[in-house]
């Protein structure tokens, strides 16, 4: 009953997400260099391509995150808060060091139809996504400080909840 409550609740948080700064919601994300660093070991996997990127932005009806230690998962099935999760993503490759692990995994879906999966790291030193072909790792797209921000916070939001619901 629990998971229930936590998934209604992250379903009404991403019912109202935050607008993207000054991004037209017709235009996938520019790519964005911050300053936090970038690792450098391990395997450096190309980035999605442009093409890519934008079939996500412009098609996807449907993103479904399911986490593998915590006990929650969270999805969201309007336009701008796809494009706000979209936006996070920077046009740089990430070389995952072996000591980082995955924190879940992302579907994207159009109507039910999977249109890519992605494992996604959510750790200071290794913030990505990891698009898989055929099952394995093809391509990184590293996660920006507001992205990290906002999936700290969307997980932070839901533990509170669930602590509320066990008082």
């Amino acid at each position: 009953m629990r998971l229930f409550f936590l998934s209604f609740a992250l379903l009404i948080f991403a019912c109202n997400p935050s607008k993207p700064d000054s991004q037209s919601s017709t235009q996938p994300p520019a790519p964005v260099t911050e300053s936090a660093p970038v690792v450098k070991t391990g395997p450096l996997l190309p980035s999605i391509s442009n093409d890519f990127m934008t079939m996500l932005w412009e098609n996807t009806s449907y993103i479904d995150y399911t986490f593998y230690t915590l006990p929650m998962s969270m999805s969201f099935d309007n336009k701008p808060a796809i494009q706000n999760v979209l936006s996070h993503l920077e046009a740089v490759p990430v070389a995952l060091p072996s000591t980082c692990k995955a924190t879940g995994r992302a579907f994207f879906q159009k109507d039910g139809e999977e249109l890519g999966v992605a494992e996604f790291y959510l750790h200071t030193d290794c913030r990505c996504f990891v698009f898989l072909k055929d099952g394995k790792a093809a391509h990184s797209n590293r996660i920006n400080d507001k992205g990290l921000e906002f999936y700290q916070n969307s997980i932070r939001q839901a533990a509170q909840q669930t602590q509320q619901n066990t008082q």
